[in-house]
């Protein structure tokens, strides 16, 4: 986790320093902030600890709103809903391979969340925003092993005009699971004025799944708020 974060911590760290004096807190945008603004963000999702001896790096797709009733307060409240995506790694396959004697080709898990953060905001330049992150969360992860397998379909040629029935490969699950369970995440950011009224933001969090053992992955993401 620590490589992920800590480049990003550094500089939010460094812009908190430097407005250690300010009597007031400002936030600098092209237009005034609103008390509500949305955003959507994505990005790269490694895995770390545990979790990524079973699943590989994903993506992370999401999206929620901010709700900072004050300006002049650096304090909001911001939601988000996620979905992010990885690919099971060969140790996971071999593991049940080994426990269902079945033949496993591939593998993925998904996981669905909700979460709820309190927000700290702190300018660090006159287009640029530093904040922090923490809260908690609801999260439903589904686990699926696949199997290539022949399934039948109808094959159609467009150059000749015709359609038949034929064997095809596709993907069945051979095993799954999934399970809904409470998190946890803290992480940091930058937040970039832009000319229209808009951020640019760019964060990194930290987020554990209370799982039998615990899920952690580290969603790297860019994203808009408007």
């Amino acid at each position: 986790m620590n490589r992920y974060l800590y480049p990003l911590g550094a500089l939010v760290l460094l812009g908190l320093s430097a407005r250690a004096s300010a009597q007031t807190y400002y936030e600098q945008t092209f237009r005034p902030v609103q008390p509500v603004r949305w955003h959507f963000d994505l990005g790269y999702t490694p895995t770390i600890g545990t979790t990524s001896q079973y699943f590989q790096g994903g993506w992370t797709l999401g999206g929620g709103l901010t709700w900072q009733p004050r300006p002049s307060i650096p304090i909001a409240l911001r939601a988000d809903v996620d979905y992010s995506a990885f690919n099971a790694t060969r140790n996971l396959i071999a593991i049940n391979e080994a426990a269902d004697q079945t033949q496993i080709d591939g593998g993925f898990g998904d996981v669905f969340g909700l979460n709820v953060d309190a927000e700290y905001r702190v300018p660090i330049s006159p287009r640029v925003t530093g904040f922090t992150l923490v809260g908690i969360g609801v999260d439903h992860m589904h686990v699926g092993l696949t199997q290539t397998v022949a399934v039948g379909s109808y094959l159609c040629n467009p150059w000749f005009g015709y359609c038949a029935y034929g064997l095809v490969p596709g993907q069945v699950e051979v095993a799954s699971g999934s399970t809904t369970r409470f998190s946890w995440n803290a992480g940091v950011g930058l937040d970039f004025a832009l000319s229209g009224g808009q951020t640019l933001f760019v964060e990194a969090r930290y987020q554990r799944i209370q799982t039998t053992q615990p899920t952690a992955f580290v969603p790297i993401l860019v994203g808009l708020r408007f």
